[in-house]
């Protein structure tokens, strides 16, 4: 049970307290944790700490909660109700847990361990991780392969990019609603060279065999693969397919691939599978953990999928498609249904595009701007009245 500390406020014996839904544990050189939510920091499990929650429960008071224990243990109970609820380990009791307990618990931990691991200082440390990277039997590969499934070769030439820079900004847009029309597979083989294909190889000395692409990447590690899921795409049998950016090909693995299907797991979002393809995005862990062995690599794979989305839809905008962007679907089943092992390459994000339904203005179907009589004033727009003459 956590000792008491000097100046430590004891647990108010009216307050109704309960266990925190989720916490994270983590092993430690020292034993078993618990990390403190919200912060980077964390408390050993002791068995009596374990049994302060267990009869903590779903809701007591701090009286109800000291008389579980012996009579000599009441102080301490109560004081250790008190640091524990401060810690939010113990929470004030309600009906409703808020919504975002779980978040501040659970996803809270990613930047909370993140912090301040970005980019060590150069130091003997450093110097060492780095040799021991070198002087191991080699980096993960950087292509995923599928040898022996049929292939569709892509044009190597990809089409021109017609619309200057200006117009692909300011005209990009999340479309939702598509004509039908089937796209080129030059369209398609352009948009995928931009978005995940590299242009050139670099030696990246020490850290290994690295690439340019046209999005950025964190340390040219490219830990992204792409599946292509194609429904109308000229010269592309409908089914799923591996995007090979060493080879610039879609490598077949099965036809399998309906919009029903892709809609089960989406949620039924429409416009994730109403268009002419629909992409996943995956992230093959070693491929950057190798190089950042740290938690903060997490989050670089969150950067890197903002990097390739933007590329895709300011490319497919350029080509005249429509591009859609979304994270709802079913993490598990969309990693089935690429036949993945999520502890190696787990899905990131969803890609789709095709025609839109009408070309129209800057506003996506079903939308409208706001009234001007709503529009707040832009800040320029706001009269200043001139100094007084003084």
């Amino acid at each position: 049970m956590p000792p008491v500390r000097p100046g430590e406020r004891k647990g108010d014996s009216t307050m109704k307290v309960r266990r925190r839904d989720h916490l994270v544990c983590s092993w430690h050189p020292d034993g078993l944790r618990m990390g403190i939510p919200g912060e980077r920091r964390w408390i050993e499990i002791t068995p009596d700490l374990l049994d302060l929650l267990s009869k903590a429960g779903e809701g007591t008071d701090t009286d109800e909660l000291a008389r579980r224990f012996p009579a000599e243990e009441h102080d301490r109970v109560r004081s250790a109700v008190g640091t524990l609820t401060e810690l939010g380990v113990l929470v004030p009791y309600e009906d409703t847990p808020p919504p975002r307990e779980h978040r501040d618990a659970v996803g809270g931990r990613f930047p909370a361990e993140g912090r301040g691991t970005g980019r060590p200082a150069r130091s003997p440390a450093r110097v060492e991780l780095a040799e021991d990277l070198v002087g191991e039997d080699g980096s993960p590969g950087i292509f995923k392969e599928y040898r022996g499934s049929p292939v569709v070769m892509l044009p190597r030439r990809p089409l021109r990019l017609a619309a200057p820079a200006g117009p692909a900004f300011t005209t990009r847009r999340s479309h939702r609603r598509f004509s039908g029309a089937p796209v080129s597979l030059d369209q398609l083989g352009t948009l995928l060279f931009h978005s995940f294909a590299p242009y050139r190889p670099l030696q990246g000395g020490p850290s290994a065999s690295q690439q340019d692409r046209a999005g950025s990447r964190t340390g040219g590690r490219h830990e992204v693969e792409a599946y292509v899921v194609a429904y109308d795409v000229k010269g592309v049998q409908p089914g799923l397919y591996h995007y090979s950016a060493a080879r610039h090909a879609l490598e077949l693995l099965g036809t399998d691939a309906s919009r029903e299907r892709v809609a089960e797991l989406t949620y039924h979002q429409e416009p994730s599978y109403e268009g002419a393809f629909t992409v996943f995005t995956t992230a093959v862990a070693d491929r950057l953990a190798w190089k950042y062995r740290h938690p903060h690599a997490y989050r670089r794979w969150m950067h890197d999928a903002d990097h390739y989305g933007r590329t895709f839809a300011l490319t497919a905008t350029a080509l005249g498609l429509g591009p859609f962007q979304t994270v709802a679907f079913a993490d598990s089943e969309v990693e089935r249904f690429l036949g993945l092992d999520p502890a190696e390459e787990f899905a990131v994000y969803l890609l789709s595009a095709g025609f839109p339904e009408r070309p129209g203005p800057p506003a996506p179907t079903g939308f409208a701007f706001p009234p001007l009589s709503e529009a707040p004033p832009a800040p320029w727009a706001t009269p200043t009245p001139w100094p007084a003459a003084g």
